[in-house]
C-alpha cells in the first residue's frame, strides 16, 4: 500500500534538517562557547561572531522544538477526533 503524501512529509521532515545539524554541528557548538564568552566578558562582538557561528543549529533547534513537535501533537489530536466521531 503506498503511503499518501502526508505521511511521506511526516516521515521525512527530521531527516531534512539533519544536513544541516550534520554541517554545522562544530561551528554551532564554537559559536555557543564564544556567546558565552562574550557575555561573561561582556564583549558585543563575540556574542555576534558566536550568533552568526550557532545560527543554522539554533534554527535547527527552534524548528524542532516549537514547530515541528507542536505539529505532531496537534495532528495526533485532530486524528483522534476524527476517529472518535
Amino acid at each position: 500500500m503506498p503511503l499518501s503524501e502526508k505521511a511521506k512529509n511526516l516521515l521525512i521532515a527530521p531527516f531534512a534538517i539533519s544536513p544541516i545539524l550534520k554541517w554545522c554541528t562544530l561551528p554551532g557548538i564554537i559559536g555557543m562557547l564564544l556567546i558565552a564568552l562574550g557575555v561573561v566578558q561582556k564583549v558585543g562582538w563575540l556574542k555576534v561572531v558566536g550568533v552568526v557561528l550557532a545560527a543554522p543549529v539554533l534554527w535547527c533547534y527552534f524548528v524542532v522544538t516549537f514547530i515541528f513537535v507542536p505539529y505532531l501533537i496537534f495532528d495526533r489530536v485532530r486524528r483522534g477526533r476524527a476517529g472518535a466521531r
